[in-house]
């Protein structure tokens, strides 16, 4: 069965990817598959000494060929967001190229992005979990839309105008009015916006303007520090015209522009909680946080006068009900502190602070008043020895070990590693105390490898008990030793170590991470072990079910149920590496026909598609630095194969 299964890789080698040059080679290639794809790439990397020099195959027509067969192969893949991921690169990568059949690519992704949001909303009605699937896969369309911009910002500002009008449309069609899918429409707007800034800033803003006459939401502030942080006068200016279009909507979508003029963190008080990524070099507005306080305090005295809508009597982020004046007094309380430069403006906050206060029913103002809560918020920061010494004091063990867990998680590069294990040994619950332990040996390991502790960073790897993460470990260990001539020998050591806790940790992402990572450093030093430990990575993939490599942030979670505790803990490793699209174009660029041959060993045809197309990108890159010549060419498929 091993060899029958290599030689249909093989057939669909010749078929699909490549015309090789000469029937010797046909032949060739044919015989070293009945030895299996080690023998296969041991005898190509003999031909090719040092795996170096450019190869006949990588031309620019050879290279369009390729673009043009994943597209063709798009329309036998069964998963609508794989599908529309080749599409959108294949066209990226064609436009400079042959523009036409770049925007055909670029139509026929959003066509089947659009069918796809479309089977989606009818898959689920209910808000809730639509707003689910929503965060776990985001709107295709609004994906498409963003790689279009790249290339054409005025045709992909013509497509979202088109979809927001059916939209509208729809809403309007509907017995009631939608606010939700309003409000899930301007997050994608802004979400795309965002993630379009360092490709087109005026592109980005044209996008997030629309959004302006939709409800405010989180995403407004996202979108704003991350446009500050390329250009902050077009960020302000944003701003402000966002404060005028939102300066007299309901409280539930005019408190999200508290945070950008005074550089907050996070979001407050609010229906949907945000953590905001302020850029280094911020800087705060004067006339921005006039306008708002301003804008606000007019807002508090209506609110006196007339009461707020109900809507404005919120949920927030933490599921708790509190009325609309509420929210407005927690927005006064926040920016007092941040408005001392403006007396007059200081004193109108308070005094409007003091009324809004004494409006509220009693068991709220009381919560306002607690003095404790000052008390915390003032409270320096305690060391990790205070923090422990404190959670000792917890009766409830439950709490104890929390408390000790988030003490460490938090303050780990700031206590020493014996300090941290004693800090350990305080845990109850053995599970989570072991899961914390290899946590701790994990994150000293890596620094100890960043500090070039070479030695130190393998005695602290030996106590990690995940193959997957000690294998990563070793890596980045061997990353370094393989740096310089006097450690090279002992970096090969370590490496084929790494290699080996791979293979051993069973077929995941982060295996297979960790062997395509192995494979590129061995590419510089040693052709023939690169491509073994290539086809070690590729069998691994292909034992994986739909292989996503986008997924998880390339952290690997580890859910640590409690032995008491309905709840679990969640402790993260991060392990970054390659994926195969990564690891294949910097293949590509040491030795293109090993790299190419391989890609018709993944079994999961989106894998096949994304490696072809960076080394397609790789052909077209080199092909600006070579003069035109005669290419081989690469073979078309064969009707009915």
């Amino acid at each position: 069965m091993h060899t029958l299964l290599r030689y249909r890789n093989c057939k669909d080698y010749l078929r699909w990817q490549i015309a090789v040059s000469g029937v010797l080679r046909c032949l060739l290639l044919l015989a070293v598959s009945s030895f299996g794809l080690s023998t296969h790439q041991q005898i190509l990397a003999q031909s090719k000494p040092g795996g170096t020099g450019a190869s006949s195959l990588c031309t620019h027509d050879n290279a369009v060929d390729l673009i043009g067969q994943q597209i063709d192969l798009t329309r036998t893949f069964d998963h609508p967001v794989r599908r529309i991921i080749v599409l959108i690169r294949a066209a990226d990568l064609l436009w400079p190229l042959q523009q036409s059949q770049a925007r055909a690519a670029f139509s026929e992704a959003f066509d089947v992005a659009s069918q796809n949001e479309k089977e989606k909303s009818e898959r689920s009605k209910d808000r809730q979990r639509s707003l689910v699937m929503e965060m776990q896969a985001p709107d295709q369309r609004y994906v498409v839309i963003r790689a279009i911009a790249k290339r054409d910002s005025a045709w992909a500002k013509k497509l979202t105008q088109q979809l927001l009008k059916r939209e509208r449309e729809s809403g309007n069609q509907a017995p009631t009015k939608d606010s939700f899918n309003d409000l899930l429409t301007a997050q994608k707007l802004l979400d795309s916006a965002r993630q379009l800034i360092a490709v087109d800033v005026n592109a980005a803003v044209d996008l997030a303007k629309m959004s302006l006459n939709l409800p405010a939401g989180v995403e407004l502030s996202r979108f704003l520090y991350a446009l500050a942080e390329v250009s902050q006068a077009a960020a302000d200016q944003f701003y402000d015209q966002a404060l005028v279009v939102y300066a007299d909507r309901p409280m539930r979508e005019f408190l999200y522009l508290q945070a950008y003029p005074f550089a907050f963190r996070e979001s407050g008080d609010m229906p949907v909680f945000g953590f905001y990524q302020v850029p280094a070099n911020f800087v705060v507005n004067n006339s921005l946080q006039l306008r708002f306080v301003q804008t606000l305090l007019r807002r508090a005295q209506q609110a006196l006068e007339v009461p707020l809508d109900e809507a404005d009597n919120f949920q927030n982020a933490n599921g708790n009900s509190m009325p609309g004046t509420s929210y407005i007094l927690q927005a006064l309380m926040r920016i007092e502190p941040q408005i001392s430069k403006f007396p007059d403006l200081l004193d109108a906050v308070v005094l409007s602070r003091e009324k809004i206060l004494v409006s509220l029913p009693a068991e709220i103002q009381t919560t306002f008043l607690r003095p404790e809560l000052n008390a915390i918020s003032s409270a320096p920061e305690k060391t990790l020895d205070e923090r422990i010494e404190t959670a000792k004091k917890m009766a409830n063990a439950n709490q104890r070990d929390d408390m000790i867990v988030e003490a460490i998680l938090s303050l780990a590069d700031k206590g020493t590693l014996d300090g941290l294990m004693r800090a350990s040994d305080s845990i109850s619950d053995s599970n989570l105390r072991g899961a914390l332990i290899e946590w701790i040996y994990f994150s000293r390991t890596k620094e100890a490898a960043n500090g070039k502790r070479f030695d130190e960073a393998e005695r602290l790897a030996a106590k990690v008990e995940g193959r997957e993460q000690r294998a990563y470990l070793l890596t980045e260990i061997a990353k370094g030793l393989l740096n310089t001539s006097e450690t090279q020998i002992h970096g090969r050591e370590v490496l084929d170590e790494a290699i080996t806790e791979a293979n051993k940790a069973g077929m995941t992402i982060f295996a297979a991470r960790t062997l395509l990572s192995a494979s590129n450093l061995y590419a510089k030093i040693d052709l023939s072990r690169s491509l073994s430990v290539l086809g070690d990575a590729i069998n691994c993939i292909n034992h994986i079910e739909a292989p996503d490599f986008s997924r998880g942030d390339q952290t690997l979670a580890k859910r640590i149920k409690r032995r008491s505790n309905p709840g679990q803990f969640l402790i993260r490793f991060y392990m970054p590496g390659l994926d195969p699209e990564n690891a294949f174009r910097e293949m590509a660029k040491i030795d293109f026909d090993d790299a190419l041959s391989q890609t018709s060993a993944f079994t999961d045809k989106f894998q096949r598609a994304v490696t072809s197309l960076a080394l397609a990108e790789v052909c077209l890159q080199q092909a600006k630095r070579q003069p035109k010549e005669n290419p081989k060419r690469i073979a078309k498929p064969v009707a009915g194969s």
